[in-house]
């Protein structure tokens, strides 16, 4: 009896399971009571509540034949019950369904007296020590929220209880869960306020005041504190990043300027011992880097290509003592290798005029990518950054050049260039990167110039706020009013992206008034300021607004509006000059050296093609034809001499223009750029010379080549002891870095080769010309390098524009044209034919003038 008495008081829970070895009560057989007797239903077990009810007969549910097997006594007795028990037929109307014992809680008291409460707590007797906690929690929980009346289903009462029992707390979900109607009760729990209408709702309403208000104060200084928090943690960050900052540049400084310092000593050794070195065996490494800025990198499309243009470095094994290690800007693959390594083969055959005497020199020519490249695609790094930042690439090179003599040749020098010379311990064969900057800039080149007093356009340079240059572009304009177009160039941008021009004088309104005012107070009086000032308050009205409509940059891309290239100009700042007041002029590229011990040499001369406008340069014409040799030569010998005041040691380019003046009718030249590092032209003349075996002589403007002797004349003259040298003949040529077409890209190179094999197109080893290509990488191939060379400079035009003309005709279709520059540089050398031709005939017909005014001079006999 006790443990049914902890069972009740809820201190057993019900469902647990009680085992007796010796149990107290022994089973025996009950007398069965008679049918027409009356009786009660029996309890069942709490937790079985069968879910749809079932009448099921009294004495089946106490008697079933399965326990009466499972006692093991009385036999007879459990066989004649059975017997009785099949006889049962009708159930009894008097069984109650599990959903009788539902039952009602008015205004949150339970009334204990009402029926369906007393069979409730009869029903559920065994476990109503849990059952009446639980029923406690729902009348505090309907006291609580006022509210008035709730059906309370028993069976979900008596499902939740072991939940209960577990958490001993009844939620809004567990109360709403054991009612009949949970809607209606949800809608008004969820009244605003109901909480305070139950009881102890006024103390409740002031608990939930004083605690909202706590609450709210709380907040406010923790919102406050978490302010307060977060600013000095991001003082405490921006210290500590400044800190670092500092640190950093401050280790930065002191690397760079150990880096300068130590170029300064090696570049002392290598002048020291210059003469020795450049006869000696010694391996060059060639890092084609444009150290520019990085805003002027970030707007160069296909800014790697670019510094792959100057594979023609290559061509530097020609001299027997040189090897050549070539930082490659893109992968190379095996195509593309096979390919240099045929055009490198051919140095032997080109001076045996035999194919078959071509030669391997793998091991004297390197071209190796640095890893970075692939980690940093986007990044518009300089070539000497990406090696830098390369370490399997440099431990290579230091492989390589072990125990060797060996020297840098770069591009435009960059810091990092220095860094890469650091840790191969080697010299660079270039000035002080600040110093290549500083004169390849346009303002830079201008000081170099005027020191080396060489003829310049008229012009102004250091502009770099807008009053300053409208103010003296008026004063240009008045002092040369026979100028009709100026440009405007930016400091450091080069290939005619920071150019811009406009032609003033013909929109200006008071331009013939300017004439008739020069024409009046003469040549003499109108430099002087007093007869300008009424002319500057004029074109000062004028001029901003002429700039506004009518300047045209030259990249239209990049500078859409002349706003636009005004404020990059302003910048960066620039030069104002003059553009020649003719319209055929030339524009020369000459390549020139400044060796470490202080010589000045001229390596190249070209006359430049211009396929994309007067402003970009597209090729060249090698040598040049233009000007007096002796006149070029000692123009930019001063130029070299002015460089080398200036500590500049390497390579150089100086651009000038040459056309006739209309005022004198004699040739003017004028020096307009200088750019410090290697240039394009360079690279193609060192492949040219590598190609034909020739010399050339830029104080003649002359490429000779050795004539081809057929090996029957070779055995001839060997039997004769006065055998005379073979006579020399000349060539010219005709060089690319800048050939695009989007269509090229749709072609493999060793397609390409082939079908420019099938037009002819390719290179005469015997004859020493033909055409040979340039190819920069394996991937997008829109862009390619051509050198044509020929016996003299017409001939070689015209197979340049024939080649051109072939190659598109065979990649491009009437519907798929895509972007080119080969019908404008077909467009420009057929201007260039139709000029030469035109001097030709001019030529012939002075000589027959001339020769028919000696013959009529002669007297008669």
């Amino acid at each position: 009896m006790w443990i049914l008495s902890m069972i009740e008081r809820g201190l057993i829970p019900p469902t647990a399971r009680i085992t007796f070895q010796n149990p107290p009560i022994i089973p025996r057989a009950a007398p069965l009571h008679n049918l027409d007797e009356a009786h009660k239903i029996p309890t069942a077990a709490p937790f079985t509540i069968p879910q749809k009810p079932q009448l099921i007969p009294v004495e089946a549910t106490k008697f079933s034949p399965k326990k009466r097997r499972s006692q093991g006594k009385g036999k007879r007795s459990r066989g004649h019950h059975d017997r009785k028990i099949m006889k049962v037929t009708t159930p009894l109307t008097a069984v109650k369904s599990p959903w009788d014992y539902d039952f009602f809680i008015y205004n949150g008291v339970i009334d204990k007296t009402s029926t369906d409460f007393l069979a409730f707590k009869e029903h559920f007797h065994l476990s109503w020590g849990s059952i009446f906690s639980l029923l406690e929690h729902v009348e505090k929980f309907l006291r609580d929220y006022a509210i008035p009346e709730v059906k309370i289903k028993g069976n979900n009462l008596v499902a939740f209880l072991p939940e209960f029992e577990l958490k001993h707390r009844l939620t809004r979900y567990d109360f709403l869960s054991l009612l009949e109607n949970p809607i209606h009760i949800q809608m008004m729990l969820n009244i605003p306020g109901q909480r305070y209408k139950g009881q102890d709702g006024r103390s409740e309403a002031a608990n939930k005041i004083r605690a909202t208000w706590k609450c709210f104060k709380a907040r406010k200084l923790f919102l406050i504190y978490r302010q307060q928090k977060w600013a000095s943690g991001v003082i405490a960050i921006a210290w500590l990043l400044h800190c670092h900052k500092t640190r950093v540049k401050k280790i930065l400084k002191e690397s760079r300027e150990r880096h300068l310092e130590n170029f300064r000593i090696r570049a002392k050794h290598l002048a020291a011992n210059w003469n020795r070195i450049r006869t000696s065996r010694r391996t060059i490494i060639h890092i084609p880097s444009l150290g520019y800025s990085l805003p002027v990198r970030q707007n160069i499309d296909d800014f790697n290509i670019r510094q792959n243009m100057q594979l023609g470095r290559l061509c530097d094994i020609l001299d027997a003592n040189v090897s050549v290690i070539y930082i490659c800007s893109h992968q190379m693959n095996d195509e593309l290798l096979l390919y240099y390594n045929k055009i490198l083969s051919l140095q032997a055959a080109v001076k045996s005029g035999n194919l078959e005497d071509r030669s391997d020199l793998q091991d004297r020519f390197k071209i190796i990518t640095p890893e970075a490249i692939n980690i940093f695609p986007k990044h518009h790094m300089c070539l000497a950054t990406y090696l830098m930042y390369s370490p399997k690439a440099i431990k290579r090179i230091k492989n390589l050049i072990q125990g060797k003599q060996a020297y840098i040749v770069s591009g435009l020098l960059h810091r990092d260039d220095l860094a890469v010379a650091d840790m191969l311990n080697i010299p660079i064969l270039g000035p002080e990167p600040e110093i290549a900057h500083l004169y390849s800039s346009k303002s830079g080149s201008k000081w170099v110039f005027d020191s080396a007093d060489v003829p310049v356009p008229p012009g102004v340079y250091g502009i770099y706020r807008h009053q300053q240059m409208l103010e003296q572009l008026g004063q240009l304009v008045i002092d040369h009013l026979e100028i009709q177009r100026w440009l405007f160039k930016m400091d450091y941008e080069f290939g005619g992206n920071g150019t811009a021009f406009c032609d003033i004088p013909s929109h200006l309104e008071c331009y013939d008034w300017f004439l008739k005012e020069r024409s009046r107070y003469g040549y003499e009086d109108w430099r002087k300021k007093w007869a300008q000032e009424p002319a500057l308050v004029k074109i000062s009205e004028e001029l901003a607004g002429i700039l506004a409509q009518h300047a045209q940059p030259v990249n239209e891309k990049r500078f859409p509006t002349w706003r636009k290239f005004l404020q990059t100009f302003l910048s960066q700042g620039g030069t104002m000059e003059a553009y020649p007041p003719v319209e055929s002029v030339t524009n020369l590229t000459v390549d020139m050296l400044i060796e470490p011990n202080g010589e000045i040499r001229v390596l190249s001369t070209g006359d430049q093609l211009h396929a994309e406008g007067p402003f970009i340069s597209s090729g060249t014409t090698m040598p040049q034809t233009s000007v007096d040799p002796q006149v070029l030569t000692s123009l930019c010998l001063k130029i070299g001499n002015a460089c080398k005041m200036r500590n500049v040691v390497g390579y150089f380019s100086v651009d000038l223009v040459t056309f006739i003046d209309p005022s004198t009718m004699g040739q003017q030249v004028w020096a307009t750029g200088l750019s410090l590092s290697y240039s394009d032209q360079l690279a193609l003349t060192q492949l040219t010379l590598y190609l034909t075996d020739g010399h050339l002589d830029c104080s003649f403007s002359t490429l000779k080549v050795p004539c081809f002797v057929p090996k029957k004349e070779k055995k001839m003259s060997c039997l004769n002891a006065l055998s005379v040298p073979s006579p020399a003949t000349s060539r010219y040529a005709v060089m690319t870095t800048q050939l695009k077409h989007d269509n090229l890209s749709l072609v493999f190179h060793y397609v390409f080769l082939q079908m420019c094999k099938a037009h002819g197109i390719g290179y005469d080893i015997e004859e020493r010309q033909g055409t040979v290509f340039i190819l920069y990488e394996h991937l997008k191939r829109n862009k390619l390098g051509m050198l044509t060379i020929g016996e003299d400079l017409q001939g070689v035009l015209m197979t340049f524009a024939r080649n051109l003309f072939i190659i598109h005709q065979e990649i491009s279709a009437p519907n798929m044209q895509g972007e080119t520059n080969f019908k404008t540089a077909i467009d420009d050398i057929e201007a260039i034919l139709g000029v030469t031709e035109e001097n030709k005939i001019r030529f012939e017909e002075e000589l027959k003038q001339s020769k028919d005014d000696k013959n009529l001079s002669k007297p008669d006999k």
